[in-house]
């Protein structure tokens, strides 16, 4: 890949340390909250699924390769339960790479899975990896939910926390993880979280890729839902251009 812009580094070809680098999160002192760094893919045309509603089908080997670094640097994956039913979501297994990444950054072997849910309907085969052995999943939903709507999730080895009131609320869920000791948060989607993430103004950083194609239809952004109270801004942080024609941006929040 080559670095096309950069704040503070000059354009030029990147070697593998200097991608993982480019990635690494920056220092978390924010009191109360993870850093949160949300992760997304779209079309020339603004979709970020194909013609089968998922986001596989557009996926670049450039963007497939940052997607697998974004993991392997985040202390947890937050996504909502509607992306992790329409992507099969399961317990994050990594490759023999991330998981060295990861040990010589000192942080745990796999990131925290979680899933944020208000109706708690998740398969609880989510607690399993495809292949191999995966990290622990952590399902939050609101709470007074009956104990066997619960109970097959947790007999799956799912931690499930009902939070307090009628909805799951998003600052709490960002002071949860900063005082569970997991401050580098990576959120995959999907667009309504996304969009309430925004809205509660808990997003510091965004990484969206262009991929060189179009398939019209009616391809969600990457959020939805009604407009934000107030517009969200960003500043350019790089730009990489692949190979395979992918451009792969970075966003930081002013």
């Amino acid at each position: 890949m080559r670095l096309l812009f950069h704040r503070h580094l000059e354009n030029r070809e990147l070697s593998e340390a200097d991608l993982v680098e480019l990635y690494r999160h920056e220092p978390t002192d924010l009191p109360g909250r993870a850093r949160l760094r949300t992760n997304f893919i779209t079309t020339l045309d603004g979709s970020i699924s194909g013609p089968d509603a998922r986001s596989g089908s557009i996926n670049t080997p450039s963007d497939q390769r940052v997607f697998a670094l974004h993991r392997a640097v985040a202390d947890a994956i937050l996504v909502g339960a509607g992306t992790v039913r329409a992507e099969g979501y399961r317990a994050v297994d990594l490759a023999d790479w991330q998981l060295d990444l990861r040990a010589s950054a000192g942080l745990a072997p796999y990131p925290l899975l979680v899933i944020v849910s208000g109706s708690a309907r998740v398969d609880p085969s989510v607690s399993r990896p495809v292949t191999g052995p995966g990290g622990p999943v952590l399902l939050l939903t609101s709470a007074g939910k009956p104990p066997d709507t619960l109970a097959p999730l947790r007999n799956a080895g799912v931690e499930v926390v009902e939070m307090p009131g009628g909805e799951v609320d998003l600052v709490q869920v960002s002071a949860l993880l900063a005082d569970r000791g997991l401050p580098r948060v990576l959120c995959e989607g999907g667009p309504r979280l996304h969009r309430d993430l925004l809205a509660a103004d808990l997003v510091d950083e965004m990484s969206l890729t262009l991929a060189p194609v179009v398939v019209g239809g009616r391809g969600q952004r990457s959020t939805s839902g009604a407009a934000l109270p107030e517009l969200r801004g960003f500043a350019l942080h790089h730009v990489l251009y692949a190979e395979d024609e992918t451009l792969l941006t970075h966003y930081r929040r002013r």
